[in-house]
């Protein structure tokens, strides 16, 4: 076990109330969000042809706070995890405001940078071992960091692009990494054990109207709050070392970073709304359901077995990450990961 609960039952009543009042609060959302004004009116870019309640996120989101206070209540939460989720729950409030109505990138970008900051500031970024090598990036890591989380919170809006996309990505990372971490004879009382349990059970909840065809979308409320709560638990959480992290989490990481460079190198204006990233591009070709689950399938058969090697060979995670992510990257590519339409030919690097 991975904590001593002296009260399961009390544990798994909780839990089963987080995921009964995400569905019962999702449906009774659905049910209002026009009067929300809350609706994702599909355009030119989107993946979806009717629209559709977007902002749902913010259900989830508020189901999981309930959750973790009851657990500070309870004496099986440290209060240190209440406030560095402070952070997360400002983004998740910002996207919840700008699903209703566009908020100016001077404040979002504002607010992103202060939640990230605020995060570091309570628990710091972590030392690195790099083959073997012991890196203390020191101050220098606090800017790391910051940026770090800020990429991460915009990366999972950039990729929650198709029904069930980012629900099912953090639901594969977080499940995964439980499941490594229990391997071999260490034991771990890490903090965010039990919240990542809440994590599992509140998105569990929501896939369930999320799953292709989605009748509801998470929107900046969702994708926001799950990105930067991943990088906390990336830089936080000892339940895996942060090659491991980053090794579930590769699929996410190599197609918004390989779009993101090709489109700079191409002289393109990268703040703009776009549909070149890899995934939106075999969607296009095969369907958004069989990108999902093509997305579940490399994750499961290629990322997890490397992710139990880097459990297994703590030393070479940094080159454990580089063979996870290099086929990936090789994929994205010639799927047409920053291109306007697919092809290696078609890129343009002259700007």
């Amino acid at each position: 076990m991975l904590l001593t609960i002296n009260d399961s039952s009390g544990l798994y009543l909780l839990l089963i109330a987080c995921f009964i009042g995400t569905i019962s609060f999702t449906w009774c959302y659905k049910r209002f969000a026009i009067r929300l004004i809350a609706i994702d009116v599909p355009n030119d870019r989107s993946a979806h042809a009717e629209p559709t309640p977007t902002g749902v996120g913010i259900v989830f989101v508020l189901v999981f706070y309930l959750g973790v206070i009851a657990l500070v209540f309870a004496g099986l939460c440290d209060i240190d995890v209440l406030l560095i989720l402070i952070g997360p729950l400002v983004i998740a409030l910002l996207g919840f405001i700008d699903d209703i109505k566009p908020v100016g990138w001077p404040v979002r970008a504002t607010l992103h940078f202060m939640a990230a900051g605020w995060c570091l500031y309570l628990f710091n970024f972590p030392p690195l071992d790099i083959l073997g090598i012991h890196v203390d990036p020191g101050l220098a890591g606090l800017a790391l960091g910051v940026l770090s989380l800020v990429w991460l919170l915009n990366l999972y809006n950039f990729m929650d692009g198709i029904d069930g996309f980012a629900a099912s990505e953090i639901l594969f990372i977080v499940v995964a990494a439980l499941l490594i971490g229990q391997l071999g004879d260490s034991q771990s009382t890490d903090r965010w054990y039990l919240p990542m349990l809440l994590l599992i059970v509140v998105v569990s909840a929501f896939l369930i109207f999320n799953w292709p065809k989605a009748s509801v979308f998470m929107g900046d409320a969702g994708s926001g709050f799950l990105g930067l709560l991943l990088g906390i638990f990336i830089l936080n959480s000892d339940v895996v070392s942060i090659w491991t992290w980053l090794i579930l989490s590769a699929y996410f990481l190599t197609d918004a970073c390989l779009t993101i460079t090709i489109r700079l190198l191409g002289g393109q204006k990268i703040w703009l709304a776009h549909s070149q990233h890899a995934y939106q591009h075999f969607s296009r070709r095969i369907g958004a359901d069989k990108t999902l689950y093509a997305m579940l399938l490399v994750n499961v058969a290629w990322l997890m077995p490397i992710a139990i090697l880097s459990k297994a060979f703590s030393g070479y995670g940094f080159i454990l990450l580089l063979l996870a992510s290099i086929p990936l990257l090789a994929c994205e590519f010639l799927l047409g990961a920053g291109q306007e339409t697919p092809g290696p030919g078609r890129v343009n690097i002259d700007g």
